[in-house]
């Protein structure tokens, strides 16, 4: 059997923890457009989830996925996984089986046991801090849902980046590509790294487009990446690395497609489309152990609850219809079958495609392509 392995793994877990008594709300944040949408979105997945992720549950999954997939990064997201009374124990079990780990969090605000802890005792332990930047102080807490989320977030970001010292430990900020984030980009992104003194050797920026699922599916319009903005937000993008030094990972996960972007800045785009589902790509993975072929997918095609070995890994990212079917474009039509860019693009986002994930139910395939492409 062939070996496939991939390189990162997030895994979603949301609040709660080792007692279901104390669960606390799925996220401390209310933005309008997140994907994870528990009670109204159209997302099944995360809406038929409990609230809480088992910690006995979880760090089961976490040492199939271990010992399966074999993944360098662990990315613990959410909801927000700082909800989790159980957060630090999770961290020191994945490190301890000798993963990189990285937690992306609205607050990260840690805790051990249910108690809130300092972030400095975390350091040890985590490789990167990721936060979604929405926008600088109030804007940010606008979109957010919380007054003071924006103050409270770069208190914890620099008490980790004092901790680590002249360690390799990094801070990377997240940009939503919606329109507000698009005009103001230059703005945000300065902002952040003077507001936090950023090390342009260690930390980077990163974006993120939405997708019709979840909260953003009834206002999707509004929030969707606009390309009329793309030229320019790239060229700020383009200017703050050659400036300050600063790298932005602007199409590793959530792509965009080739046609849509000025040749000038393909050299940012990643080689090869969405990375989700692919060997040596990424996988989704949500707290009960089920894997989604993408993150914003609205069902799981497995569990590693069941995939406990490298062999049983491997026959299931080769056998399985759903990976199969994506690897092989069967949701793209002729316009992409037969660009010129489809062996370095890939299609583009299948999400964003307009017709939502074309693998919602299996056999199903929804033939369209990325709504950037005219």
């Amino acid at each position: 059997m062939e070996r496939i392995t991939v390189k990162e793994v997030d895994i979603h877990i949301c609040g709660g923890g080792f007692d279901s008594k104390t669960c606390r709300k799925a996220c401390t944040g209310k933005c309008p457009y997140c994907y994870v949408d528990m009670v109204s979105g159209s997302n099944p997945v995360f809406r038929d989830l409990p609230v809480f992720g088992d910690t006995k549950t979880l760090m089961q999954v976490i040492r199939n996925i271990h010992a399966s997939a074999q993944p360098e990064d662990l990315v613990f997201v959410g909801g927000d996984p700082c909800e989790h009374d159980d957060l630090m124990k999770l961290i020191q079990f994945a490190k301890g089986l000798g993963m990189n780990v990285a937690v992306l969090s609205n607050t990260h605000i840690y805790r051990d046991g249910g108690k809130i802890i300092p972030i400095e005792w975390i350091t040890p332990f985590v490789d990167e801090l990721a936060l979604t930047l929405h926008g600088i102080g109030s804007s940010h807490d606008s979109i957010n849902g919380n007054k003071g989320a924006y103050e409270n977030a770069m208190r914890q970001l620099r008490k980790f980046m004092a901790a680590r010292g002249k360690s390799d430990r990094a801070v990377s900020i997240v940009l939503n590509f919606v329109p507000y984030t698009m005009l103001n980009i230059e703005e945000m992104m300065i902002g952040i790294i003077e507001e936090l003194q950023m090390d342009p050797e260690r930390d980077y920026f990163a974006i993120q487009r939405i997708a019709p699922t979840g909260l953003a599916e009834d206002d999707y319009e509004q929030w969707k990446v606009r390309r009329d903005l793309l030229p320019q937000t790239l060229e700020v993008i383009e200017r703050i690395r050659k400036d300050r030094g600063f790298e932005t990972k602007v199409d590793t996960i959530d792509v965009f497609p080739w046609c849509a972007i000025p040749d000038k800045y393909h050299y940012m785009l990643h080689e090869g489309g969405c990375q989700w589902g692919r060997p040596n790509g990424i996988l989704s993975v949500v707290q009960d152990g089920g894997i989604q072929r993408c993150a914003l997918s609205e069902r799981t095609i497995g569990s590693f609850l069941d995939i406990d070995t490298q062999g049983e890994f491997a026959r299931f990212m080769l056998d399985n219809q759903t990976l199969s079917a994506f690897r092989e474009h069967r949701h793209l039509d002729d316009k992409c079958l037969h660009c010129q860019y489809l062996d370095k693009c890939g299609g583009g986002c299948v999400i964003a495609s307009g017709n939502g994930d074309p693998y919602v139910i299996e056999g199903a395939v929804h033939k369209g392509h990325d709504y950037l492409v005219v």
